[in-house]
């Protein structure tokens, strides 16, 4: 415009320049939280935390409508009360929306299909339920029907074997040495054979029944403490002349282990007493001890005598191990009876299946047998087996038939005769045989019977 004034003429000119207004960005913020969370402005459960609404954007337009459709975020406290800073399941992405709409009013928010809740810590343990059929091995009321052999009380005492179900106290198909005190027994369930194991004075486990078991008890022990013994003077064991080279125990054990070894006998200082071990390669199982020259035998505190090695069995309640002084077969201490019936503390295997419809685990009855004639016999001795019902169960000691202790779970697939039928359609030579046998109503299996 122009200014009128005396002698002077002013023009003005507008020469600013402005640039467009940038159009507003809206957040897109993604978040994790509990699953199904109650909604924060009532009862109902928050629409934005339901699985179908997982992965799924929702534009937000105030505090209130997040809190509405995620609920409030949630931020955990230990035991005592105090807040666990950092912790991967606190609810900081929804944190952050909260805030954004503190200071605009719209955001995108994306809750990730992920259950913080499933995350978090409980008191109580994870429960679901199992497949119908599942079926459950409950160590905890199992009887195992281990007996041990007391000599001197010349009676059986029950043991309770521990029960491994971790792995990494296995170590090479047996406990580690870490687990478990000497004389201790053990059933390995991570092993599906559920070995029964002993543990030694030398601090290593066998499984019962081997030989390395047998020698982990004495055969028969001398009386005398650290004697003095005279050189030259012998033992005779099992026929063999062991000949002393020098005056101490340790050497005798050296003149029976290397220098004149007598097959399946050997011998071992315990306490500073002597020791003598039989195991099943001994000549009979057993130990026949005399003197020879000299007073060996009575300084060392050894009777003449027939010294059997200890013994593993298993037999019913009704037909009970004779092992006692007077019996033929005196076995010493540490000798093991499974007891396979349940009367007075025998086995009594506590197996479940679980029902899906009373969502219950049944129990079920599981007896104890060497193998399957046997299980027919006894579970059907009328029908031979046949009668014996699918998923009829049934333990099996001695799994490897090896002579060891160990229990193998067995299950009846289906009802009726067993039926065998052959992959191949191969060419017999003339007279070639084979020989069969079968369960039979009235004993295990019938006499073998020849094919030719």
């Amino acid at each position: 415009m122009a200014l009128i004034s005396p002698g002077i003429d002013v023009t003005i000119t507008d020469e600013s320049q402005y640039a467009p207004t940038a159009v507003g960005t809206i957040p897109l913020i993604v978040v994790a939280t509990a699953q199904d969370k109650t909604s924060g402005t009532s009862t109902a459960t928050a629409a934005g935390t339901t699985k179908a609404n997982a992965d799924k954007t929702f534009l937000i337009g105030s505090q209130r409508e997040l809190v509405t459709t995620y609920g409030e975020p949630t931020f955990y406290k230990n035991t005592s009360g105090t807040a666990l800073h950092g912790s991967e399941v606190n609810e900081y992405g929804l944190m952050a929306a909260y805030s954004v709409l503190g200071i605009s009013n719209r955001a995108y928010v994306l809750r990730a299909d992920v259950d913080l809740g499933q995350l978090s810590t409980s008191a109580g343990r994870p429960t679901g339920a199992p497949v119908a059929g599942t079926q459950w091995f409950d160590t905890g009321k199992t009887l195992f029907g281990v007996q041990v052999w007391n000599a001197s009380t010349q009676k059986f005492a029950n043991v309770i074997p521990s029960v491994i179900t971790d792995a990494n106290d296995i170590d090479s198909g047996a406990p580690k040495t870490a687990y478990g005190s000497i004389g201790d027994y053990a059933i390995d369930a991570t092993n599906t054979k559920n070995p029964l194991f002993y543990k030694r004075t030398d601090n290593t486990w066998v499984q019962v029944g081997n030989t390395a078991w047998q020698t982990g008890h004495p055969t028969h022990s001398g009386t005398e403490s650290s004697p003095t013994l005279t050189n030259g003077h012998e033992l005779v064991i099992n026929s063999t002349t062991v000949e002393l080279h020098g005056t101490t125990l340790s050497a005798m054990v050296t003149d029976l282990n290397s220098t004149t070894p007598v097959t399946g006998v050997t011998a071992a200082v315990v306490n500073n007493k002597f020791e003598l071990y039989a195991n099943a390669n001994a000549t009979n199982g057993a130990i026949v001890l005399a003197g020879g020259a000299g007073t060996l035998l009575a300084d060392i505190g050894l009777t003449a005598g027939t010294y059997y090695a200890p013994k593993f069995d298993v037999q019913p309640h009704t037909n009970i191990p004779e092992w006692k002084t007077a019996d033929t077969y005196t076995r010493p201490s540490g000798s093991v009876w499974i007891k396979t019936t349940t009367p007075n503390l025998g086995a009594n295997f506590s197996l479940k299946t679980y029902n899906s419809t009373t969502e219950l685990f049944e129990s079920v009855t599981a007896g104890v047998y060497n193998n399957d004639e046997s299980a027919n016999y006894n579970l059907d001795s009328a029908g031979g087996g046949l009668n014996v019902a699918a998923d009829t169960l049934y333990v099996k000691y001695d799994a490897d038939d090896n002579g060891r202790g160990s229990y193998k779970f067995f299950k009846r697939l289906v009802k009726g005769a067993t039926t065998v039928t052959g992959t191949a359609s191969p060419s017999f030579t003339n007279s070639d045989s084979f020989t069969i046998q079968m369960s039979d109503k009235t004993s295990t299996l019938t006499a073998a019977t020849t094919i030719t």
